[in-house]
């Protein structure tokens, strides 16, 4: 993944030591992680510095530095984190019981609703998000091609019942894409601006009716 290029004095590239994967590092790793998203929800990401988070840690900079080569890289692990949530949550209800076109359904209306309150309800959340994917274009390639992993599932489950068309995992991806507006933490914001209430509806019925699917089968949201 890319790296933000360096915004202020202390969000520069320093060489990453060695000995940088042993269990203790890891476990630095995540508390760095851990308290720059805090920082950054308590004050925003352009306020936070290295070393208020350092200090916050009770260590020096230089010695996050050892673990991070910037803060745009700290930054990056925050968003990646974000992001492992919001997966998880679509693993667990595209690996429910129900059929595949109500799994589908559930899963793009839950994480829209997790999206919306984890990108919207935080403003500073959602401003350090949106810095993360504009510069680190690896998060959000990792987070469509994961998520259209996931559709691709349902999708062939849904295909070997004749729900829908046998070649439906083809269209995973433009799938993923008609859902974005209802993801994206930018897009959502601009989308929930402008559109009327019905659109995430009218968008899964459009998208299930394309992969060959019956829009009766969709449950009442």
């Amino acid at each position: 993944m890319g790296q933000l290029d360096a915004q202020c004095g202390e969000d520069r590239v320093a060489p990453l030591r060695s000995g940088a994967d042993t269990p203790e590092a890891r476990d630095t790793r995540a508390r760095i992680v851990e308290t720059a998203e805090r920082l950054f929800r308590l004050y925003g990401y352009q306020k936070t510095t290295v070393s208020d988070i350092a200090r916050e840690l009770g260590m020096s900079p230089a010695n996050v530095y050892r673990f991070f080569p910037s803060k745009g890289a700290i930054n990056e692990e925050v968003a990646t984190s974000l992001v492992h949530r919001l997966l998880g949550i679509a693993r667990q209800v595209a690996a429910g019981p129900e059929p595949a076109t109500a799994r589908l359904v559930h899963m793009v209306r839950t994480v829209h609703i997790q999206s919306c309150a984890l990108f919207l309800d935080d403003r500073k959340l959602h401003d350090m998000v949106a810095v993360s994917m504009d510069e680190n274009w690896g998060v959000v390639h990792y987070y469509i091609e994961a998520f259209a992993a996931i559709v691709a599932d349902i999708l062939a489950a849904g295909a070997a019942t004749g729900e829908f068309a046998p070649d439906a995992t083809r269209f995973a991806k433009p799938a993923f894409g008609a859902f974005a507006a209802f993801f994206h933490p930018q897009l959502i914001e601009q989308c929930l601006r402008n559109r009327e209430d019905n659109d995430l509806e009218q968008t899964l019925q459009l998208v299930v009716r394309g992969l060959g699917g019956d829009p009766a089968r969709i449950p009442a949201g």
